[in-house]
């Protein structure tokens, strides 16, 4: 992602445990002085934090949990994502359910073909994908941000780099995949790095946050 660096507002804790997203977060908040991905404060604490359960109904909720369960586990600010595709001709779905989409147990392939099944006969493909962060203290205090992708879902799988739908994903004005772009190109415009560039550009709100710990 280009322009000006990013502001020093650390510590703040990369909250996941997805490897996919701890490099897209880590790429998009590279400038960032003292972030922490959790991996990296799990190897200092000689310990494995667990997962929390990702119970709520919404991505924003989603978020909060992940945010502020790792906040409270380890004493630092936590920024943390839920991201979802939405389908409007499937009545918004996957939606806060993209992750578990067809089922316990698929790959990510698996679950683009069970997608692309649905769609077989449609004609509206629409599709646009969500990110939400947030930013928790360990007293429960929080931020958040959210961004958006608008595009369309391709008829097959295509490319080979990315993550989740990414291969039957196509940005708006784009003949490509999103699995097709590099991770540069994807980072350029994807929603969580929508969503990373409007945190970071809210510096005086969070530095006046983070402030609180």
């Amino acid at each position: 992602m280009t322009g000006p660096p990013a502001p020093e507002l650390g510590p703040i804790l990369l909250a996941t445990k997805n490897p996919h997203k701890a490099r897209e977060l880590a790429a998009l908040t590279v400038n960032l002085a003292g972030a922490l991905p959790l991996a990296d404060w799990e190897a200092q604490a000689g310990r494995l934090l667990p997962p929390p359960g990702e119970s709520g109904r919404t991505l924003a909720a989603n978020a909060l949990i992940k945010a502020r369960a790792y906040a409270a586990a380890t004493g630092l600010a936590a920024l943390a994502d839920d991201s979802g595709l939405a389908v409007p001709a499937l009545g918004g779905a996957p939606g806060v359910y993209s992750a578990r989409f067809g089922g316990q147990g698929l790959s990510d392939g698996e679950r683009c073909l069970a997608l692309l099944r649905l769609l077989r006969a449609r004609r509206d493909r629409r599709a646009f994908f969500t990110t939400v962060l947030a930013l928790a203290r360990p007293d429960g205090g929080r931020l958040l941000w959210a961004g958006r992708l608008d595009g369309y879902l391709a008829k097959s799988p295509a490319g080979a780099n990315g993550f989740g739908y990414d291969p039957i994903f196509r940005p708006r004005g784009s003949a490509l995949t999103l699995a097709q772009l590099s991770p540069e190109q994807k980072n350029a415009l994807s929603h969580r790095a929508r969503a990373a560039r409007a945190f970071l550009a809210d510096e005086a709100r969070v530095r006046v946050f983070l402030g609180g710990l």
